[in-house]
């Protein structure tokens, strides 16, 4: 039915699954970066890791969006797993800066 088949898996549409696992490993490394203080960077600090946090959690919003019109134009099944890993990306993108500025006060 479409050009390509991996747009769907048994009748979900999941072409955009990739940029949700981009989105989740960038979140995910910024968490390890901010937690793990291995080496310090001057170019990491709370502006970058409040934007970066806040960039992440709102193109994730958008591809959900974007992802809801498409399902319901080709009739096709939601990608639970999708939504799953945006609550993630959201909850990362809440405590990335709350615990980069609770460290900085600590010190």
């Amino acid at each position: 039915m479409y050009t390509y088949e991996s747009f769907e898996t048994l009748g979900v549409f999941t072409l955009l699954r990739p940029i949700f696992f981009i989105f989740l490993i960038i979140s995910l490394l910024l968490l390890i970066k901010v937690i793990l203080p291995i080496t310090k960077m001057p170019y990491i600090n709370g502006f970058t890791i409040a934007n970066i946090s806040i960039i992440s959690a709102v193109v994730s919003a958008q591809v959900v969006f974007y992802n809801a019109i498409i399902v319901d134009e080709t009739g096709l099944r939601r990608d639970e797993f999708s939504s799953y890993m945006f609550l993630i990306i959201v909850v990362l993108a809440f405590i990335n800066p709350l615990v980069y500025f609770y460290k900085e006060n600590k010190k």
